[in-house]
């Protein structure tokens, strides 16, 4: 149940931050999508970073792949929150009424 409440806990707060971007800021997709990513991004190595401190304090794990780990997971985790924050950002952008005033562009 924990692992569940935590994944739908990051599937909202990435939400949130999709929306902000968008409706508060009004940022171009690409520009929400970047920034979506880059907390996603900063996410990931702060869980690798955390992981690489456990290991040193307890003596555990593979310290190469835990190293290695600080460079490949938040390309893992960001490459795919830009493309489905660019997705969704684009999906928004379409959705917008027309209000007379010229929307961001993609």
């Amino acid at each position: 149940m924990w692992r569940l409440g935590a994944w739908l806990t990051c599937a909202l707060a990435f939400a949130i931050h999709i929306g902000l971007e968008h409706f508060r800021f009004r940022n171009s997709a690409y520009r929400t999508a970047l920034h979506v990513s880059a907390s996603v991004s900063l996410g990931a190595v702060a869980l690798a970073a955390a992981s690489n401190i456990h290991a040193l304090r307890t003596g555990t794990g593979n310290h190469r792949l835990l190293a290695l780990a600080l460079v490949i997971w938040p390309i893992i985790a960001g490459v795919p929150a830009f493309v489905v924050g660019l997705v969704a950002a684009a999906v928004l952008v379409r959705l917008r009424p027309n209000t007379g005033l010229s929307s961001p562009k993609i």
